[in-house]
């Protein structure tokens, strides 16, 4: 789009260091805020920061890791090499790994026994298994949360490899907790043969119709139900996850949380906290963790924007961390991570954002993810490391997986800021460009404007003024159908002076 304006990068720009400073939205915020890395302050001594103090032993972050949902692609080839078959015949006694992979006997018509199972059906014999030893209601309850995880996960084209398997031990661990209270013994039966089954050939997108039968588990014989033939025949029929039903509300609570917020949007911030605080105390009383974890995260937002940080994080910290709500923990994270951001506490920071990608790809939050790994990158072009253009391919991978215009416009926009403050303009032009394709397109007029803007000042700065007021122009005509008069007024002054 701005082919016909390209600078070079020999061009020395007009009245512009060679190393700019940060220029974010978020400047006169980080004023009031920032402390050295370093400095001791009464933030980096307050509850809400003590449990972050191991990350700040001055190691340097690493590079985002794949992650969530959409990072599933980097996990699919974990066990594709592993061909070894395993026996899953597992004892009630603690089994090693070297015994869980001993050979399995052959087959009468392949001679071995196939090493790949679908994950559908290690659910199924997940479930059956549950039902068979008797597994009381509450423990079967939470062993179903892991497996619909793993279900809701496996459906999806590209399965997160490291989530599926998490949530399976997780599930097998419930289990052998029942087993060792039960024989009065420690028993790792489940887990072993969760183990085992995580050295074959797994196939994560769910199937019921794909069925090995060399690999269904054998419980021990003491427990309250050991018809494992009953199991095995059922295991070969789909069971149906069942969503959680989420309780309603108590109506106490309701009514507080209500009153909270009212008084919130009226401007008695002192009031509102100790009303959500009540609201606190009654979720206690009906052991409403969902909403305790939503109402702590309304306190963090309070205390946020009264810039008393320790307890702002505080607040965010107690939300993620009792949240069962995957969003709840998104946004958390995300909070928590913006302020040690604007206080320049990159190393959590960047921590707290990972933890938000993660959640976020959990329920394809492609929008949270972008914009936690955008501002990852953020960080580092902040400190001149080009190790930002790695995070913000991440970023761009994410946008083109969400098709969303607006997500790729962030992005492209995002990264020719980046290249213009490591001087280079013609990487910046090619993402202006970029950025004002995907937002015509998405009909977002208002950023069609504001990145005209910012290639036409980049055009100027390098001494190509005439191309500059061409692209401000086109700027201002986009500005006029978004109705914005004061970006108009803006850009006037530019051209003016241009």
């Amino acid at each position: 789009m701005f082919d016909s304006m390209r600078v070079t990068s020999q061009i020395v720009p007009k009245n512009r260091p060679s190393i700019k400073r940060k220029t974010e939205e978020e400047t006169s915020k980080q004023a009031e805020q920032t402390e050295s890395e370093n400095g001791g302050t009464n933030l980096a001594q307050s509850k809400g920061l003590q449990y972050v103090q191991d990350l700040q032993d001055g190691k340097k972050p690493r590079r985002p890791v794949a992650s969530g949902a959409n990072y599933a692609a980097y996990n699919t080839q974990v066990n594709t090499n592993i061909q070894r078959p395993v026996s899953t015949n597992v004892q009630q006694s603690d089994v090693s790994q070297s015994q869980a992979a001993a050979p399995v006997e052959q087959s009468q018509k392949t001679g071995l026994i196939s090493p790949k199972i679908n994950i559908a059906q290690v659910i199924g014999d997940f479930k059956n298994t549950a039902h068979a030893i008797g597994t009381p209601e509450d423990i079967f309850e939470e062993v179903d949360m892991y497996l619909s995880l793993v279900e809701k996960q496996t459906k999806k084209d590209n399965a997160n490899v490291k989530t599926v398997q998490t949530n399976l031990r997780n599930a097998a661990g419930l289990l052998d907790q029942y087993i060792s209270a039960t024989l009065n013994k420690d028993s790792k039966v489940v887990e072993n043969w969760v183990e085992a089954i995580f050295l074959q050939q797994v196939d994560y997108k769910y199937n019921t119709e794909d069925i090995n039968e060399a690999f269904l588990v054998q419980m021990p014989d003491d427990k309250k139900k050991t018809d494992n033939s009953n199991a095995q025949t059922e295991q070969t029929e789909p069971i149906k996850s069942q969503e959680p039903v989420k309780p309603k509300m108590d109506a106490i609570l309701k009514n507080l949380f209500a009153q909270a917020r009212n008084v919130h949007k009226k401007g008695n911030d002192d009031l509102a906290i100790s009303t959500y605080k009540k609201a606190i105390e009654r979720s206690k009383e009906v052991n409403d963790v969902d909403s305790h974890s939503k109402i702590s995260f309304e306190i963090g937002k309070i205390y946020d924007n009264k810039d008393d940080l320790a307890a702002a994080l505080e607040n965010y910290n107690e939300s993620a961390t009792i949240a069962t709500d995957d969003n709840v923990k998104v946004k958390a994270h995300y909070a928590m991570a913006q302020i040690y951001d604007d206080v320049n506490q990159f190393k959590p920071a960047i921590e707290h954002y990972m933890a938000a990608i993660s959640f976020a790809g959990e329920t394809n939050n492609f929008k949270a993810q972008i914009k936690s790994l955008t501002k990852i990158g953020n960080i580092y072009a902040d400190k001149y490391d080009k190790e930002a253009f790695n995070v913000y391919d991440d970023a761009k991978v994410v946008a083109d997986e969400s098709k969303d215009l607006k997500n790729k416009g962030y992005v492209s926009s995002t990264i020719a800021t980046a290249y213009d403050k490591f001087n280079k303009p013609i990487e910046a032009l090619k993402y202006y460009s970029d950025a004002v394709k995907n937002y015509t397109q998405a009909g977002v007029d208002e950023k069609v404007a504001i990145n005209y803007k910012k290639a036409g000042q980049l055009m100027i700065d390098y001494q190509k003024g005439d191309k500059g007021r061409v692209l401000i122009q086109k700027a201002i005509a986009y500005a006029k159908r978004a109705n914005n008069e004061n970006l108009v007024k803006e850009l006037n002054q530019e051209l003016a002076a241009a």
